[in-house]
C-alpha cells in the first residue's frame, strides 16, 4: 500500500471534515483512484470535487505541481505524495 497525504484548503474543507489527512491506496495508483476513494469515504467532499472539476474552479495538486500539468486524473502517485485541493 501507498501512503498519500491529503490537504484541503478554503470552503472544501467543510465538506471535507479536516485540513489534512491520509488516504492508502495499492501501489501504482493514479489521482483518479485517489479521488474514487475520497468519493466513496466523504460523499459530501465528493459532490463539490465533481462539482469543482466540471465548472473549473478546482485546483488538484500533486506535490506542488497542478494535476492540470501532468497526466491529469491519469497521474501516478506514489508513498508520501501530497494531493492538494484548493
Amino acid at each position: 500500500m501507498i501512503a498519500i497525504t491529503v490537504k484541503v484548503f478554503g470552503g472544501l474543507r467543510d465538506e471535507f471534515g479536516t485540513a489534512e489527512s491520509r488516504v492508502e491506496l495499492a501501489p501504482g495508483s493514479s489521482l483518479g483512484a485517489l479521488l474514487a476513494q475520497i468519493r466513496r469515504d466523504k460523499p459530501a467532499f465528493g459532490q463539490r470535487l465533481d462539482e469543482g472539476l466540471a465548472k473549473g474552479y478546482l485546483n488538484i495538486l500533486v506535490n506542488g505541481r497542478n494535476a492540470r500539468f501532468l497526466d491529469g486524473m491519469d497521474t501516478r502517485l506514489r508513498d508520501a505524495d501530497i494531493a492538494a485541493f484548493l
